[in-house]
């Protein structure tokens, strides 16, 4: 039974969170959303995991992902609720959810008394629920977008999935939802954002099931963040920009491998040689994107952007070799490389300023590896990782995963 798997199997993840889910109680609207807020964590860290490992953890994140979203919905209908009540009769709500507080907490205590902290005969417990606001719906209802985009995010890798079922639950459930919370807490600017992020993440699975060409796809990622001005650049939708610009040149390199695979055809090089021009332009809005975010004043995380200002150097000049073969990252090769070592050192500097020591060792491990490259002079690069091998492998491993690296860089300097 139950209790006996739990005693057999105590790390197994899935009967420890059953149980947890069974216990927690439907009318706490906090309970719910933190407990939904773990669980999107946990599926974050194991997408991760699974990444790296290729698919080798345990537990699935696309069910800790859905199952987070179960709870943030329990947690919205709740709210919505509390909330109705609360603008109808605040204060008889107020009395009556005190009044079951105290009565379902001396109830529990009784039934399951601690062994330290149990209450004497004058004393009485209560938990205290504060009233729910339009900014608590707002949190959850962010909350619920966000997860969304995970999900999109692990279909788009995986292949698995429906895109329109996502869709239709944001438009019918959130959407509307969200305009108008946005409207009334006065958090336009945070629901643009999450907004365009899903847009951007679901298009990308809609083109990695075919359901979109690339014309399309491009057409909804510049549309998704029009509504941010030029004439006023914020960061952070920059930022979030600039990635959905590199995700979207990795899904167009998906798709020439694709075409690849099937074994070759009289148009491939005409398809291939168009192909690589719309991942260079935009691979290169990506790197002016983040350019002008690392300039703004109110730009955060620093380190990161510098970071991934290298990464797309090295994008672009992974386009210079096969399959690609692409002319203009050839010859811009070494100005490239040279390019992304000076953002990595940049990068390097400004985490060691904010003692930020992951993005620091990623920067420097990142610029030894450029060095290496470009000049076949390992040294800085063995002294480095010496220091952290197991992260500096890591940080090789996903460099040549997500194509920062050319094949002949891996065999040449022996990675």
């Amino acid at each position: 039974d139950y209790e006996n798997g739990l005693q057999h199997f105590r790390g197994s993840f899935d009967l420890a969170y059953n149980r947890y889910a069974l216990e927690i109680s439907q009318e706490n609207a906090d309970l719910l959303f933190n407990t939904g807020q773990v669980l999107t964590s946990l599926g974050e860290l194991v997408s991760e995991e699974r990444y790296r490992n290729h698919d080798a953890a345990v537990v699935d994140p696309l069910e800790l992902f859905q199952e987070a979203l179960t709870f943030f919905q329990r947690c919205l209908s709740l709210q919505e609720l509390q909330f109705s009540q609360s603008d109808l009769a605040p204060q008889r709500q107020s009395i009556e959810a005190d009044r079951n507080a105290i009565e379902t907490t001396s109830k529990d205590l009784s039934e399951h008394p601690h062994p330290v902290l149990q209450p004497s005969d004058e004393d009485t417990w209560a938990t205290i629920m504060e009233p729910v606001t339009n900014q608590a719906l707002m949190d959850t209802l962010l909350a619920q977008v966000e997860t969304l985009t995970s999900i999109c995010g692990l279909s788009s890798i995986r292949g698995i999935g429906d895109p329109d079922r996502i869709d239709e639950y944001y438009r019918n459930s959130l959407h509307d939802k969200l305009l108008v919370f946005a409207k009334e807490t006065g958090r336009h600017h945070e629901a643009s954002l999450a907004q365009a992020k899903y847009r951007c993440t679901l298009a990308d699975a809609n083109f990695t099931a075919t359901m979109l060409d690339i014309p399309t796809y491009e057409k909804e990622l510049m549309g998704a963040y029009d509504i941010f001005p030029n004439s006023d650049p914020d960061p952070q939708a920059l930022c979030d920009r600039a990635d959905a610009e590199i995700v979207f040149a990795a899904g167009v390199q998906k798709v020439w491998r694709q075409v690849m695979e099937r074994g070759p055809v009289e148009s491939m090089p005409e398809d291939g040689a168009r192909l690589s021009i719309i991942r260079w332009k935009h691979l290169t809005k990506a790197l002016d994107n983040l350019t002008v975010a690392g300039k703004l004043p109110n730009a955060k995380n620093l380190p990161r952007i510098h970071l991934r200002r290298g990464d797309c150097e090295l994008l672009r000049r992974r386009l210079g070799a096969a399959p690609s073969n692409y002319d203009i990252a050839l010859k811009s090769a070494s100005t490239l490389l040279k390019n992304a070592e000076i953002y990595y050192r940049g990068a390097a500097r400004l985490a060691k300023a904010e003692a930020a020591a992951d993005e620091e060792v990623e920067a420097s491990i990142k610029e030894a590896v450029v060095i290496a490259v470009s000049t076949g002079d390992h040294s800085e690069l063995h002294e480095r990782s010496d220091l952290q091998r197991a992260r500096a492998q890591e940080i090789i491993e996903d460099m040549n995963e997500e194509g920062l690296l050319w094949e002949d860089d891996m065999k040449s300097s022996g990675f």
